[in-house]
């Protein structure tokens, strides 16, 4: 199964008006190109040589160009995402029409760059990029990952000097090199990059001072109540517990009876040269039986390839699920993420390790059962271009699919249709802070960097984030495509949940009077 695309080039249908106009097939029938196709289409000419090469028509070449110019990229990204030529082939055809050694793999020691230069290459799509390492001989050889800029000025110099000090490299065969190179460095950053930046902000230390004496004064206070028969205090205690309790139940009230003013829009599926780059982020462990549903429901999403980027993210010795993601073969746009083992092996730390390595304009989170609507991602674009900087998130509704299988599974959908249908937009239509959901959330990159991303001590780090997006007077709202997800079906697995939702919740509460005081 070829995994993550659709039989054609951009994983979008395909219809009769987009297919190539009769006049660029003049001149095409033995492989050569009119006057008039090299002038509409000028990145066809200079690719032409690589083109031949690996055996690309002239006719696929013509609807790729018109794809990256409905997309507003280039062709050599659009060839590279269209699943008609491995990214490999496509660079090892330029390395023998320029008579240059192609470089199929690297020693990540013997790359020549510091830490933060590898870190700012590990962020850019890869495309390009250009390396220097050392070959053991004591000579400095330039990898170069040409794109048509390149490809050009390496054809004026074919036979000279740089040529034969310089190799051709994949983009993603150098970015594997530096991303090996880079791997302590990241997991350092994801580690402490939140509470070094921002100590209030983290679950890292545990208590601070004041909470450590008022917990201890509550501890003290409870046993000498029970000795002294104190009806007082536990009378006090009841009034406070019941006036939390109502507010929660006058809040789901308020939101039961209330109804959005203007239904939501449809999403429009236009295509535009503005769109810009759509990082995914797919959380997985130990999940390796999911992984064909997964590939599927992401094949669905309606994005240009060419400005996809979908990271699977897994424990580096979580080897069953990475095997099983590697068994399907998967497009350039596709990266497997393996994050080295180290404490706190959370959700969180491994979000955390692999946010650097995107590069796009903003970021969706998924967990590995989801089936994210189709036009999720257009609907979340749109809605931020319409809106203001402080709309840094959209959480889309999440629907539970499998409410037949049990009673616990029934009642858990009926808590998430309330909760994603009604409470959530009431808050959001409030402009309230938002308890986000553990996955489906859409964030604008640069709010979600600015507040120091995602807290790799924190087990419940939606609850903990949309509270410190608030915080930074950012808000977030509410999508209407939803993600389809299974619920837990047995009591033991509702449990072990809830157990984890309230621990994380204790320390997002722990974490909020740091910022009172």
């Amino acid at each position: 199964m070829a995994a993550l695309e659709s039989e054609r080039p951009s994983g979008f249908p395909f219809h009769e008006a987009e297919q190539p106009d009769d006049e660029f097939h003049i001149g095409a029938a033995n492989g050569s190109i009119s006057l008039f196709a090299a002038l509409v289409l000028p990145e066809v000419a200079e690719w032409r040589p690589v083109l031949d090469r690996l055996g690309i028509s002239f006719d696929d070449s013509v609807v790729i160009a018109s794809r990256a110019g409905v997309n507003g990229t280039t062709f050599q990204a659009e060839i590279l995402v269209s699943g008609l030529v491995t990214e490999v082939a496509f660079y090892r055809a330029i390395a023998d029409e320029l008579g240059m050694k192609f470089e199929a793999r690297i020693n990540p020691h013997s790359l020549m760059l510091g830490e933060e230069q590898a870190l700012t290459m590990l962020r850019q799509a890869p495309a390009k990029g250009a390396a220097r390492i050392e070959d053991g001989f004591g000579r400095i050889v330039l990898l170069i990952a040409p794109d048509l800029a390149g490809w050009k000025q390496l054809q004026r110099i074919r036979g000279g000097e740089l040529s034969r000090r310089a190799r051709i490299v994949a983009p993603a065969v150098l970015r594997q090199a530096v991303l090996r190179r880079s791997r302590k460095i990241l997991t350092e950053r994801a580690l402490t990059g939140l509470s070094d930046q921002r100590p209030d902000c983290s679950a890292r230390s545990v208590l601070s001072a004041w909470q450590a004496f008022f917990l201890g004064a509550f501890a003290v206070a409870v046993p000498t109540a029970l000795l002294l028969r104190s009806t007082a205090f536990f009378v006090l205690l009841h009034v406070l517990f019941s006036v939390f309790f109502l507010a929660c139940v006058a809040l789901r009230i308020a939101a039961a009876f209330w109804f959005e003013k203007r239904p939501p829009q449809k999403p429009s599926v236009a295509l535009s040269p503005k769109m810009p780059v759509y990082s995914v982020l797919v959380a997985l462990h130990g999940e390796a039986e999911v992984v064909p549903q997964l590939l599927v429901a992401l094949s669905k999403l309606q994005w240009p390839r060419s400005k996809l980027e979908i990271k699977l993210v897994c424990e580096e010795d979580d080897k069953a699920t990475i095997q099983a993601i590697r068994a399907h073969p998967l497009r350039s746009y596709v990266e497997v993420v393996s994050v080295p083992a180290s404490l706190p092996r959370t959700k969180p730390k491994a979000l955390a390790y692999a946010l650097p390595l995107t590069s796009g304009e903003f970021v969706v989170l998924y967990d590995a059962e989801d089936r994210p609507h189709p036009m999720q991602l257009m609907e979340a674009w749109q809605r931020f271009a319409a809106a203001d900087a402080e709309l840094a998130c959209l959480q889309a509704p999440l629907e539970i699919s499998n409410r037949r299988a049990s009673l616990i599974s029934n009642m858990f959908g009926f808590e998430y249709a309330g909760l994603f249908r009604r409470l959530l937009p009431w808050l959001a239509a409030h402009r309230l802070v938002l308890p986000l959901g553990g996955t489906s959330n859409h964030f604008r990159r640069s709010a979600l960097e600015e507040v120091g991303g995602w807290d790799p001590y924190n087990v419940t780090e939606d609850a903990d984030l949309g509270l410190r997006l608030a915080r930074f007077g950012y808000r977030a709202d509410t999508l209407s495509c939803p993600t389809r997800e299974d619920g837990p079906e047995d009591f033991d697995t509702w449990l072990a949940q809830r157990k984890r939702w309230f621990k994380g919740w204790i320390q997002t509460f722990k974490i909020l009077p740091k910022a009172l005081i």
